[in-house]
């Protein structure tokens, strides 16, 4: 006959305490005891044995469930609501029938093992969820709710495979099968995620210590495995909690012998802390709660220190500081000397950056009087600023958003957070009090907030690389042994904060961080659009963020951003616009053999559609001042005064994943063909600072647009040669030597020419062997073709002679030069710039084989000619 179970379900106190300051209250896990589960092999049973003697001033109670998976006996079918209720109830009951007059305000320490930590949090939800004006013994537990201790409790694993896997080593440790409980928790179950969401909310003011297990537990088949490892057993959200280490297995971290065990101790000193700290905090917690049942009931009371219409959105555990940004508003908000002018600070720039996680530590750190609005819309300032007031007293009652302003004119010492302001209609002046005596803090992603503080704003953008590995590793909570992945992550995501929270979690379930970047590659677009893990204090993705700006554009500045996107992300000059748009965006022939294509049209079209057919500086700036208006894109002026533009290369990314194979070439191609606009040969002695600037924005187009038409690589080349990007000229001469080759055949001049470029282009990328066989082939097919005198084939002649010198066969490079010096002397003259370059050049090759008397003799001659040709102060001479 089966043993019924009921004499072991609900409290036992296991010790009344002398006159009790405290009450520590334990509950077990899956298929626990409320005694067994607390004892050791040897009998002892800690919370009854060990634990009164440390604190003869507490009581201690322990609570038994029925959450047995496997009993013959009678079988639970309570959720773990209702086991959180029942919890809940019953403790409430046991506090009310305790004679002394302290009894409900006690301060209570829960001790949580395993699964038990799950019914705690959704227990404390509970009661924090119960309404002030209702009746209040539930909300009397929350409030003297002093501390949790977590002892292996799988918080971590509120998702996916990571529950999965935690649910199948727990079950493996006791041969369980299936019941209520573990349906409720499988796999596509969100319970432990609302749960984790609840708690979170509930817990602001509770002290939190998490234990987790070194040592692996033995399971069924021979085999141990940690059940509840330390990324599991903490909770991402909690912003205060501390994370200790236990030298135990699961089923032993809550079982000691001793006074003297090692374990036993570290569990004793936190637990003398908190009850030391405990009637303080406790005291507190009632003052406020008393307060704000008052304001329930309608009741006069004093105005409460902290004005919370909405609390401050919590720090989370994971944020790192950004020290630089927190000093710039403490010198703003916290002058050191009075101000005529009220004081204020704008935090802005691109979602996802970490403006409220900003604002809110600051705020922690520095004020305790606030006033807290979400300025995402006017309604909902006007509804907060109205909540407010009233929350202050029922004298109140009736009184509007704008009393509350009129109210803090004539206050000191507050400060006011107008969260998300950043709708471009939204106008703040209204909402602002009149006073210097308060200050306000705002967190937009619109630039034009800065008018609100032109001079007290400040722009969150990247994080510096040690940060953003910082925040990555908290995140995934690892510490590889080299940084060098994280590096690369980081570095790949643009150090932006939301993009390596959301890797962080995808690391922090899959831990491996070593296959990451592979992952991320392949599916960028679905990763970036995931929400984070529950409780990261961040809603949403990073992709997310980035649509509340870009969807709220118009038109025409989506389809600039789309094009921008297929350039570089930085430096973006503002004169390409204007030059491309001035030329219509026509490309420059550079071979008579290959005009522009007719294919250019389509592009021309779609740019002339943006920009117009001709250059309007005011509709320009408008479009520009749409996007930036979203903190998409970013401006700076160099010392010359020219603007350049710049996004964010996740922005780019984030306008490039969408875009079906057919629009990703289309807006490739305005890209490409807004570069060509510009694009053209450089007059004699004029700066390539131009092509330069267009260089890297030329590498960033995919390569089937630098490769789609001759015309178009052949401009491409004459930037990279000028700007000196030797690495990216390879592809384009192979590519116009092939399709020469292909078109004209091996012995056309034009062909000839091709084969020549890209022997110099493998000569200045230091290939030189595959450089002297090209130059050999081009000055055998030269003389063939041009002569032995023809300019062209001196010049290709002076260049095998270089590869040469570079290769060590200077005999042979000697022999050359001399025939190039004397054949430019006899078709330039002596004094033409090309022959004193040869003259120097020969020189050179004289001084590397040790003819210093001649070499030396014609670096005189070669002097004299330049400052005679170009002048004493020429930097050539």
């Amino acid at each position: 006959m089966s043993k019924y179970k009921g004499k072991d379900l609900g409290f036992l106190e296991l010790s009344t305490g002398q006159d009790p300051i405290v009450d520590i209250v334990a509950i077990h896990g899956l298929d626990g005891h409320r005694e067994k589960s607390w004892t050791a092999e040897d009998g002892t049973m800690w919370l009854r044995d060990l634990l009164s003697h440390d604190f003869p001033n507490a009581r201690i109670l322990t609570y038994g469930y029925d959450a047995d998976t496997r009993s013959f006996a009678q079988t639970s079918t309570q959720t773990i609501f209702r086991h959180a209720e029942a919890f809940a109830e019953d403790l409430s009951r046991l506090r009310r029938a305790c004679p002394e007059a302290s009894r409900i305000s006690r301060p209570i320490i829960f001790i949580a093992h395993s699964l038990g930590g799950i019914v705690l949090k959704r227990a404390l939800a509970h009661c924090h969820n119960c309404d002030f004006d209702s009746p209040y013994p539930l909300r009397d537990i929350i409030t003297s709710t002093l501390a949790v201790l977590f002892f292996g409790t799988p918080h971590g694993g509120a998702n996916g495979i990571e529950l999965a896997e935690w649910m199948r080593r727990l079950v493996s440790i006791y041969m369980s099968t299936n019941n209520t409980i573990l349906k409720e928790l499988n796999r596509d179950s969100s319970t432990l995620e609302e749960i984790q969401a609840l708690y979170l909310q509930s817990s602001d003011r509770i002290d939190t210590i998490f234990f987790y297990e070194e040592y692996p537990t033995p399971i069924v088949g021979g085999l141990a495995k940690r059940i509840v490892p330390r990324h599991l057993a903490i909770i991402p959200g909690d912003s205060k909690g501390r994370v200790v280490v236990l030298h135990a297995d699961h089923c032993t971290i809550v079982k000691y012998s001793v006074h003297e065990d090692e374990n036993y101790r570290k569990v004793v000193d936190y637990l003398h802390e908190l009850v030391n700290s405990g009637p303080a905090k406790i005291r507190d917690n009632w003052s406020r709660e008393t307060g704000y049942r008052g304001i329930a009931k309608g009741e006069a009371v004093p105005a409460l220190q902290i004005i919370l219409p909405k609390p401050l959105i919590s720090v989370s555990t994971n944020y790192v500081q950004r020290p630089h940004i927190e000093r710039f508003l403490s010198e703003k908000l916290l002058p050191v000397h009075p101000t005529m002018h009220q004081r204020r600070c704008v935090i802005h720039g691109l979602g996802g950056g970490g403006k409220t996680q900003i604002a809110s530590s600051w705020i922690e750190a520095h004020r305790n009087r606030i006033i807290v609005i979400d300025a995402s819309s006017r309604e909902q300032i006007e509804a907060d600023l109205q909540t407010a007031i009233r929350s202050i007293g029922s004298q109140y009652s009736n009184s509007t958003w704008k009393d509350t302003v009129a109210y803090l004119s004539s206050q000191r010492g507050w400060l006011m957070l107008f969260d998300n302001a950043d709708s471009p209609d939204l106008e703040l002046d209204d909402y602002l009090p009149n006073s210097v005596h308060g200050a306000v803090l705002v967190t937009s992603r619109n630039r034009e907030c800065m008018s609100y503080a032109p001079e007290s704003h400040i722009q969150v953008g990247e994080l510096t690389e040690a940060e953003a590995v910082d925040l990555l590793h908290k995140i995934a909570n690892i510490i590889p042994p080299s940084f060098d992945s994280s590096l690369a992550i980081v570095r790949e995501l643009g150090m932006w904060a939301l993009a390596i929270t959301q890797a962080g979690a995808y690391i922090f379930k899959s831990r491996r961080i070593d296959t990451y970047l592979s992952t991320f590659r392949r599916h960028r677009d679905k990763l970036m659009r995931e929400a984070s893990l529950k409780g990261r204090n961040y809603k949403g993705s990073t992709y997310t963020a980035f649509e509340l700006s870009f969807g709220q554009l118009p038109p025409k500045a989506q389809e600039l951003m789309r094009i921008c996107a297929f350039l570089h992300y930085s430096s973006i000059p503002q004169s390409l616009f204007k030059r491309s748009t001035t030329s219509g965006f026509l490309a420059y022939s550079f071979n008579e053999d290959f005009p522009p294509p007719n294919s250019d049209n389509a592009p021309i079209s779609h740019l002339r559609d943006i920009l117009g057919s001709k250059w309007d500086d005011h509709s320009f700036q408008e479009l520009i001042n749409s996007i930036s208006q979203g903190s998409l894109m970013n401006m700076s002026i160099d010392n010359d005064g020219h603007v350049f533009y710049s996004l964010h290369p996740l922005v780019q990314a984030y306008i490039r994943d969408p875009l079906t194979p057919t629009d990703h070439d289309r807006y490739a191609l305005s890209a490409g063909q807004l570069l060509l606009g510009t694009i053209r040969e450089l007059s004699n002695g004029e700066s390539n600072v131009w092509h330069r600037n267009l260089s890297s924005h030329i590498a960033s187009l995919p390569t089937k647009v630098r490769l789609a038409d001759p015309a178009h690589t052949l401009a491409f080349r004459t930037v990279y040669e000028s700007a000196g990007n030797w690495n990216g000229m390879q592809e384009l001469d192979d590519f116009c030597y092939s399709r020469f080759l292909q078109i004209f055949g091996p012995r056309h001049l034009a062909t000839i020419s091709s084969m020549g470029n890209l022997a110099l282009t493998l000569y200045n990328r230091g290939q030189l062997e595959e450089a002297e066989k090209l130059e050999r082939e081009v000055l055998e097919l030269s003389i063939e073709l041009l002569g032995q005198k023809h300019p062209n084939t001196v010049t290709k002649m002076g260049n095998l002679a270089s590869t040469l010198h570079c290769r060590g066969q200077l005999e042979e490079a000697e022999k050359l030069k001399r025939e190039v010096l004397e054949l430019r002397i006899e078709i330039l003259g002596q004094k033409h710039p090309d022959t004193v370059w040869t003259m120097g050049n020969l020189a050179w090759t004289l001084w590397s084989r040790g003819q210093l008397e001649e070499a030396e003799k014609l670096h005189q001659e070669v002097l004299e000619l330049q400052i005679e040709i170009l002048g004493q102060k020429h930097p050539d001479t």
